[in-house]
């Protein structure tokens, strides 16, 4: 059988790849594939991640208001909820974005070969998908990332579930146990938990959110608190066990020499703690693509990888696994796989949100990060309450903090937690990314009522405090 040569192939049909094949095509290769051994086109975050999660918390989100209404003079007696319906309204959301017919019609118009099947290297320069093989003058791959499963004694023998099985859930548990508090667990806790599930959730930091600026996780972890979630913090999961109808989960304090344990009961047992790059199937070493300590590709700023022809992009890089980050890495390696070192990837400003409630919003430095850097510093904080909009609106719990350099003036970061946070942080990331001094978003006028006063507030507070 003939082998296949393009110009550029590239591994993966998520944001990352669709925007490596878009960026390719713009800077001139003529023959591109995309290669998806999936069932669906489209990556992870519109079909099993981004997408459905925030259609079924936006749901949540308006039974809350529901309940809520009485406050704003509207009765509303006993709001009820439909599961099955949620659950549809996000089906349909994800089929209008990825359905067949639309992302086949894309990479149709684009002129990009489309080959199903698993890709696996052979060398340096060929990929087999089942019995064919595939040449190409360059790769990019954009394979994703997957669930990282922690060592727990009796894991993998259980019917544990993940970020994918919650969101295709058929009925809704009882109780629930998640083990990790990062975004993906403090989510799906705030989803559950709005819609009457029992819900616990173990982290092993001595904090749930604990890449977040420390107040702001320790702001989230007491509202969770307050609602009735149990979080155990310093906690490990020692072993999970399945009786046929629910799940006996046994925790203990890290480093805790006294052997004391707990035992948690809940239906449902999901495992929320992080993701890995989705690159083990590709037989990496026989394309001379080395990995570095963590079991990630080694790269340079180009993305480039070990074997020059060879460049990484998305979560299969692993560095910030975000779905903005995705389309930027896919753009600059589909760049660099057709012009070589054309293109860098610069993460040095990258707004991101949880969407709990309340929301968070962050960019940059946390405190601590700051200081770690050698930065002297000072923290500006404007509370949600002293801000009309939050008044009016009823969201009046929540502050923005913003770091600063006492020397250059310049904003390290940006943390927010509140009503429209995702929103308002990139104010934030643009002052960050245009070199612009805090004293002159201190002095910008913030249109009245809106929730991005917050941030004209913190400005003012640490220009004042530097005085």
């Amino acid at each position: 059988m003939p082998v296949s040569l393009y110009d550029v192939i590239i591994i993966g049909s998520g944001p990352a790849g669709l925007a490596a094949a878009e960026s390719a095509r713009e800077t001139g290769a003529l023959h591109i594939a995309i290669i998806e051994s999936a069932k669906r086109l489209g990556g992870e975050c519109p079909n099993w991640g981004c997408v459905p999660t925030k259609a079924l918390l936006r749901s949540a989100s308006v039974l809350r208001s529901a309940r809520e209404a009485k406050e704003f003079g509207v009765d509303i007696s006993d709001p009820k909820f439909d599961f099955s319906a949620m659950m549809s309204r996000k089906n349909r959301i994800v089929d209008s974005l990825t359905r067949d017919s639309r992302m086949e019609g894309i990479l149709k118009k684009m002129n990009v070969d489309l080959i199903r099947g698993q890709a696996t290297f052979l060398d340096s320069k060929t990929v087999r998908v089942g019995k064919r093989k595939f040449q190409s003058r360059a790769f990019v791959i954009a394979t994703g990332s997957k669930t990282f499963i922690p060592p727990i004694d009796g894991i993998h023998d259980v019917p544990y579930s993940t970020s994918d099985d919650l969101v295709n859930l058929k009925q809704l548990p009882t109780s629930m146990c998640i083990v990790g508090g990062g975004p993906i667990g403090i989510e799906f806790a705030d989803l559950f938990q709005t819609l009457g599930v029992r819900v616990s959730i173990i982290e092993y930091a001595p904090r749930v959110l604990s890449h977040e600026d420390e107040d702001i996780s320790e702001y989230i972890q007491k509202s969770f608190q307050a609602r009735g979630i149990a979080i155990n913090t310093s906690t490990e999961t020692s072993s999970v066990r399945h009786n046929g109808n629910a799940f006996q989960i046994t925790i203990k304090k890290v480093n805790d020499d006294s052997k004391r344990t707990k035992r948690i009961d809940a239906e449902l047992f999901v495992i929320a703690t992080g993701k890995r790059p989705a690159i083990e199937t590709l037989s990496l070493e026989k394309a001379k693509i080395q990995l570095d300590k963590r079991g990630s590709p080694i790269l340079d700023s180009y993305l480039r990888t070990t074997n020059r022809r060879v460049y990484m992009a998305g979560d299969s890089a692993g560095q910030m696994m975000f779905t903005h980050v995705a389309h930027m890495q896919g753009e600059v390696a589909g760049t660099n796989a057709v012009l070589h070192k054309s293109k860098r990837s610069v993460l040095r400003v990258v707004p991101r949100g949880v969407f709990c409630t309340p929301e968070i919003g962050s960019v940059g430095f946390t405190e601590q990060e700051a200081e770690e850097h050698g930065h002297r510093i000072v923290t500006g904080i404007g509370y949600y309450s002293s801000v009309g909009k939050s008044l009016v609106s009823g969201s009046k719990d929540g502050f923005a903090k913003i770091i600063v350099d006492t020397k250059t003036r310049l904003i390290l970061g940006g943390h927010i937690v509140g009503h429209s946070a995702s929103e308002i942080i990139h104010e934030v990331a643009l002052a960050m990314q245009a070199n612009t001094p805090v004293t002159v978003v201190a002095n910008m006028i913030h249109a009245y009522p809106t929730f991005a006063e917050v941030i004209g507030v913190s400005a003012y507070d640490a220009v004042q405090k530097m005085k």
